[in-house]
């Protein structure tokens, strides 16, 4: 029992100088470790204001790109603007003057129909009265020709008739022996021969 309680008590004062020890060496790394510690926070600032100055450099950096891309972007729209507008106006030149030389082959399609419609207009009306004038002279040469038979047949009953008077007044005269003897044999003999005797009694008539 007295060997326990010596045993406990020589570990218990062991323990104890060996909590003074340790106390003791803490109290002197003490200092050191805050002295790291500051160090450790400034080298943590000093680097934390590097990172912010490379931070603001590259922000910066970054800005300056952006602006030169925003510019150049600007350029480039412009340019392209310009160069759009440019070929609109090309174009549209381009397009007016296709629409002019369309209206003018339009208007000149046009006259040269209006004037094959105008040519042929002339022609079926020139045909058209050359057609009424023959038919017209036809009509006329037909009838002054019927006109010129009827006028001829009339004639030719008028002298008919005429010489029939004129026989029958021979005739009379030959009955009523008023002609010589002589010249009553001669018409007698004549009457009995074909017509052209009967012209001969009438010349005899008038001598």
């Amino acid at each position: 029992m007295k060997s326990i309680l010596s045993i406990f008590l020589i570990t218990f004062i062991f323990s104890g100088c060996q909590d003074d020890s340790k106390k003791h060496v803490m109290m002197l790394n003490k200092p050191q470790k805050n002295t790291n510690l500051i160090h450790t926070r400034l080298q943590d600032k000093e680097q934390e204001r590097k990172n912010k100055v490379q931070l603001f450099k590259i922000e910066s950096q970054t800005k300056i790109e952006l602006e030169k891309i925003k510019s150049q972007n600007k350029l480039e729209i412009a340019k392209v603007g310009a160069d759009t507008k440019k070929v609109v106006v090309q174009t549209d030149s381009k397009t007016k003057i296709k629409t002019a030389e369309l209206d003018s082959l339009t208007k000149k399609e046009k006259m040269e129909f209006e004037l094959y419609i105008t040519l042929i207009i002339i022609v079926v009306v020139v045909i058209a009265l050359f057609l009424f004038y023959l038919n017209s002279k036809k009509s006329r040469d037909l009838k002054n020709k019927l006109q010129q038979e009827k006028l001829e047949h009339e004639r030719i009953l008028k002298e008919r008739e005429f010489e029939e008077k004129r026989l029958h007044k021979v005739l009379d005269l030959v009955g009523n022996g008023k002609l010589s003897p002589e010249l009553q044999e001669e018409i007698l003999l004549t009457l009995s021969k074909p017509q052209h005797a009967k012209d001969k009694v009438v010349t005899l008539l008038e001598e």
